[in-house]
């Protein structure tokens, strides 16, 4: 009688094993939120949690002066299966009246409306309907930027209108909400959302720094779900006023779990990436830029020269003609060093770094075209999220490793002069 016992208990196990990979293949493929249709909705917080705060504010936009709206939606639209696409729109910055009034550098109100969703055709991963798009079953959030702040602020700031006279100056106000924002969007997430599989936090420009602070608080709030990190044309070159004061007009909040003194006016872009890595060793993160990014530059000169608009612009429009050489090549140096730096130090990181100047690419047709090295970025990508791990940064084919363009174009003839 016991051996017969003995003989049932491990039948009964063995039907386990063979029916336990069948079960999890179709709990795959639930969506992230059973309510959710596949067409795209957009979400108003002041309707859905008319009572929410975060450190006493409510979700709003920049309500600077001569804006008709502080109003901030969202959206979001289910997928196939249960994986979740999180991405943070992008917009510029502002940290001073000069930039966030005189001459703004930044999205000052949401532009988006769910019309704007009705054909995505083109819209890089948002173009479900194209078959190399890693995401194309996914659901999706979608975060609209209108901040100023990097999605990171919690402050309303008043502005000196004359920076030099600032004590009798009047002033304005500018309501750098942006991480008031993603709370709420957090809060409808782990209303709607049961445990997804695979969830990937991303952004462009501004989004993707918005997405590198968000990713421990998303990660925190599904522990159970595979996390990806990638940020896009967020190399976090900065300096001058902006990492000893114009950051902290925003009250950037950190995790500070990880980062207990917050941020630091020496705190780098790597330094933040590689402290995410270790705190979670499963996940992970990688950034896309191109070598010579025009944007990144740009913002670069505006963080050197904030109260001399003349010097913020990077080339002639019309002759292509670049201003500031030394500038550019300063921004390009610091960011490949911020990328290297990151790769050495943290096993689960890759870089992708593209020829040219252009900025951003994951709402781009060139998400599909884009190749370096002969890895094209959507199979890279695909690599990132589905591929196994590879510790040893192994070339072989269709590996997750980290890349870079041999002539990355831009500045090379500068480059060639100046060595010479």
């Amino acid at each position: 009688m016991r051996k017969t016992g003995w003989w049932l208990a491990i039948a009964s196990i063995s039907m386990l094993l063979v029916i336990s990979p069948v079960q999890a293949k179709s709990k795959k493929y639930r969506p992230f939120d059973p309510g959710m249709t596949q067409a795209w909705t957009e979400i108003d917080p002041a309707e859905v949690y008319p009572d929410f705060e975060y450190q006493g504010l409510t979700p709003a936009c920049s309500n600077c002066p001569g804006t008709a709206s502080d109003k901030f939606t969202f959206f979001a639209k289910g997928g196939k299966q249960n994986n979740l696409v999180i991405f943070f729109q992008g917009g510029g910055a502002c940290w001073d009246a000069m930039n966030c009034y005189h001459v703004p550098t930044y999205t000052q109100e949401q532009q988006e409306t769910q019309a704007d969703f009705a054909d995505t055709a083109g819209m890089g991963i948002f173009d479900t309907h194209n078959p190399k798009n890693p995401f194309k079953k996914w659901g999706f959030v979608y975060i609209p930027y209108c901040t100023g702040d990097l999605h990171w602020g919690a402050s309303d700031h008043d502005y000196p209108l004359n920076p030099a006279d600032p004590d009798n100056s009047p002033t304005i106000t500018i309501q750098h909400r942006g991480f008031v924002n993603f709370q709420v969007v957090l809060k409808w997430l782990k209303a709607h959302t049961k445990n997804p599989e695979r969830i990937f936090v991303s952004g462009s420009s501004a989004g993707s720094y918005g997405a590198t602070m968000a990713f421990a608080f998303i990660k925190e709030a599904f522990p159970r779900s595979r996390l990806y990190l990638l940020g896009d044309a967020g190399n976090g070159v900065t300096a001058s006023q902006f990492n000893q004061q114009g950051i902290y007009n925003w009250d950037p909040q950190m995790p500070s779990w990880i980062f207990p003194d917050g941020y630091q006016p020496e705190t780098t872009i790597a330094e933040i990436y590689t402290a995410l890595a270790w705190e979670y060793p499963r996940s992970r993160l990688g950034q896309y830029a191109t070598a010579w990014d025009a944007t990144q530059v740009f913002f670069y000169n505006v963080m050197n020269n904030i109260y001399d608009p003349s010097a913020w612009q990077v080339a002639d429009p019309e002759t292509g003609a670049i201003f500031n050489p030394a500038g550019w090549l300063d921004w390009h140096q610091q960011m490949v060093t911020f990328a290297y730096d990151t790769a050495d130090a943290a096993r689960n990181y890759r870089y992708y770094i593209a020829a040219g100047t252009d900025h951003t690419i994951l709402r781009s047709p060139k998400f599909y075209t884009e190749k370096v090295a002969g890895i094209p970025f959507a199979q890279w990508v695909k690599a990132m999220v589905y591929k196994p791990f590879n510790v040893k940064h192994s070339k072989g084919k269709g590996r997750w490793r980290s890349v870079e363009c041999g002539e990355c174009g831009g500045l090379d003839a500068y480059l060639q002069s100046a060595d010479q």
